[in-house]
């Protein structure tokens, strides 16, 4: 007899028996696993399910069994996908498109430093799509790096810029080429970046069977763990308070396998982040948190970090299989966050990933104030809103820094403890999104922000530079030097880093009478911000001088004084 097609009712049913675990459930899910083995696939969207529920128990297995079961069942979902994407319906072939599964094709803007790495990681995986040619034309931006004759061809306008890209690369790979040519071009990476970005190139991956699918895409991971309860209650405090491992002794190419997960996690849903962008081996760590879940935190490479923060990246897997990504702002004890758990993975331990994520930030870099913007809950974000995203944070202890935001909050919470069943109007969650929500984790002073920080130091270079910034940030320079009574490094990469902190330095006017161990502190602590963001990140939280100086400049900006 036939098997019985898994339709979406039937895999959402025996998702839920596969998401039972402890004693007595083996039966229901050895049952689960008989009724979903080898069936066929009732269309595209049933396919897709399945797809998640296996990549749910690779996660989550119960038995070494389920681990093969797991594995067998994608690889019989990914010659399902090549069917449909050979020979099935219009509207199946529609619901596969951009979901990262093997056998599907995924089409994306990248910025270079991901392009760059598709051409080195992923050779002729991906190809050149299309160029906008919008807001700049591509025969505009590539031309100083072409041979004269060939910049001559582009500067004549008689190409657009996917025929350009075509016609000059010749017999090899338009994507490459477009690489290499803008790494030829005679600017800072940031700055060919942002020139990558004006003409609008679009990529196309296909995945075929490749590791860089969803289906098959695994990262860090040891041995396996076999899961024998969900964390749905559980003490943030307790949680919080387990101590970090030191970073896992891993070697330049298990950091590069790490990172290249955590850039393939994201990059076949069609995203990047300028984290995962800005970083390198070098710059990244592995730290194993426990039950099968390991943390790859990614800090910028020297010289791609803010001036004050950094964009920290992270990427969450468990047992191998990538179930969340993010990154932090972390600075002087304070951090931004944000995290973004794949939807196969919602629901059940969302709140405990996140929570292990919090441990990790707070004890690398020693944070004791964490703040959520508002469109991880719904600003700008709709699915945020329709979620009830706010309350996800509020029952983890994050409260609105707004005070009349806080008010209304607490009013919708006793409504909420008073009847199970009220639900939050979408207006009144719109409301909330007012107010950036933090979760104060210590007794001491806010924080000094960097972003008030900046302001502070632009303030300062329009006040005393007269047009001219250049020449005020010298200036700032010379009084930092004067009072500390140390010269500013020769090495470019240092230098640039006293230049950027000089205009608030500048506005220290203790700094002169500091000691002179604590002057020498400094200068470590900027030399630091030059060479290593996580040694940066230690130094700095450990230097409570520095932090309070810090933090009178940025309330100076903030009250406008």
């Amino acid at each position: 007899m036939a098997r019985p097609p898994l339709t979406v009712d039937v895999v959402r049913a025996l998702r839920l028996d596969l998401s039972r675990f402890g004693p007595g459930t083996g039966r229901t899910r050895r049952a689960a696993q008989a009724r979903g083995s080898g069936a066929p696939f009732a269309d595209a969207q049933a396919l897709l399910d399945w797809h998640d529920l296996m990549l749910f128990v690779l996660a989550h297995p119960a038995a070494r069994g389920d681990i093969a079961y797991g594995e067998r069942e994608l690889a019989r979902t990914a010659d399902a996908a090549r069917a449909i994407g050979a020979r099935g319906s219009a509207r199946d072939r529609r619901l596969l498109r951009e979901t990262g599964i093997a056998w599907t094709t995924v089409r994306a803007r990248f910025g270079l430093a991901f392009a760059r790495w598709l051409v080195e990681r992923h050779p002729g995986r991906a190809t050149l799509d299309a160029i906008d040619d919008d807001p700049v034309a591509l025969t505009e931006a590539i031309a100083p790096a072409l041979p004269g004759a060939q910049s001559d061809i582009a500067a004549g306008g008689h190409l657009d810029g996917l025929d350009l890209a075509e016609a000059f690369s010749g017999r090899g790979d338009p994507l490459a080429w477009l690489v290499r040519s803008f790494d030829a071009i005679a600017a800072p990476e940031a700055v060919r970046e942002q020139v990558f970005e004006s003409v609008g190139a679009w990529s196309r991956i296909a995945l075929a069977d490749s590791a860089l699918s969803r289906t098959f895409l695994r990262g860090p991971s040891r041995r396996p763990h076999l899961v024998s309860r969900l964390v749905r209650g559980f003490e943030l405090a307790g949680v919080l308070g387990a101590p970090l491992p030191k970073p896992r002794a891993a070697g330049l190419l298990e950091r590069q396998a790490a990172l290249d997960a955590s850039r393939g996690a994201i990059a076949v849903l069609g995203r990047e982040t300028d984290a995962l962008a800005t970083t390198s081996a070098r710059d990244t760590e592995i730290h194993e948190l426990g039950r099968g879940l390991v943390i790859a935190l990614h800090a910028p490479q020297p010289g791609r970090a803010g001036a004050f923060d950094a964009h920290v990246g992270f990427a969450l897997h468990r047992n191998g299989v990538p179930v969340a990504y993010g990154g932090g702002w972390p600075f002087a004890g304070g951090c931004r966050i944000g995290v973004n758990v794949f939807p196969a993975f919602r629901g059940g331990e969302s709140a405990w990933l996140f929570a292990q994520v919090l441990r990790a930030y707070r004890q690398r870099f020693r944070v004791g104030r964490f703040v959520v913007e508002p469109y991880q809950f719904g600003a700008g974000n709709r699915e945020g809103l329709e979620s009830g995203a706010f309350w996800f944070y509020w029952r983890l202890g994050f409260r609105p820094v707004v005070p009349r935001v806080l008010a209304l909050a607490e009013g919708e919470a006793a409504k909420l403890a008073a009847d199970r069943n009220y639900r939050a109007p979408i207006a009144m969650l719109r409301r909330f999104t007012a107010s950036d929500v933090a979760l104060e984790l210590a007794r001491a002073s806010v924080p000094p922000d960097a972003a008030e920080l900046a302001e502070a130091a632009s303030r300062w270079l329009v006040d005393h530079g007269a047009g001219d910034v250049a020449r005020a940030a010298r200036h700032a320079l010379t009084i930092v030097e004067r009072r500390l009574g140390l010269r500013a490094p020769k090495e470019p990469a240092v230098r640039s880093v006293w230049l950027a902190w000089a205009p608030v330095l500048a506005q220290v006017r203790s700094l002169g009478r500091w000691p002179a161990g604590d002057r020498g502190r400094l200068a470590s602590v900027l030399r630091a911000k030059a060479l290593d963001e996580f040694a940066f990140q230690a130094r700095l939280v450990r230097f409570p001088r520095l932090c309070d100086a810090l933090r009178a400049v940025a309330a100076s900006a903030r009250d406008g004084v």
